[in-house]
């Protein structure tokens, strides 16, 4: 945390006030301080506010910046690509 540069009390006051978050975000301060993704140099209060709300938001659905996903979205194995046709079946064609 960087306390000299920031007022976290405002900040997480307005976090809670304005998007709806609790004061268990303050356990998520130090890994968004430490997250080059997110944490792109703040320059007052409202920055930061934006930058680790933005932060929140992705890291609540499981999709934060910079990292793998360890569930594959995909399946291994052959593809079928659209619908699989068949020779049309018939009579006409059975006669040539």
């Amino acid at each position: 945390m960087q306390e000299d540069m920031f007022d976290y009390e405002k900040i997480l006051r307005t976090l809670k006030n304005s998007y709806g978050w609790g004061l268990g975000v303050i356990t998520s301060i130090d890994e968004f301080e430490s997250n080059e993704e997110y944490f792109l140099d703040p320059k007052s209060e409202e920055d930061y506010i934006d930058q680790f709300n933005v932060y929140l938001k992705d890291k609540q659905v499981g999709k934060e910046r910079g990292k793998l996903d360890s569930t594959p979205s995909l399946r291994l194995g052959k593809w079928k690509l659209g619908y699989q046709v068949d020779k049309p079946t018939s009579i006409y064609n059975r006669l040539y």
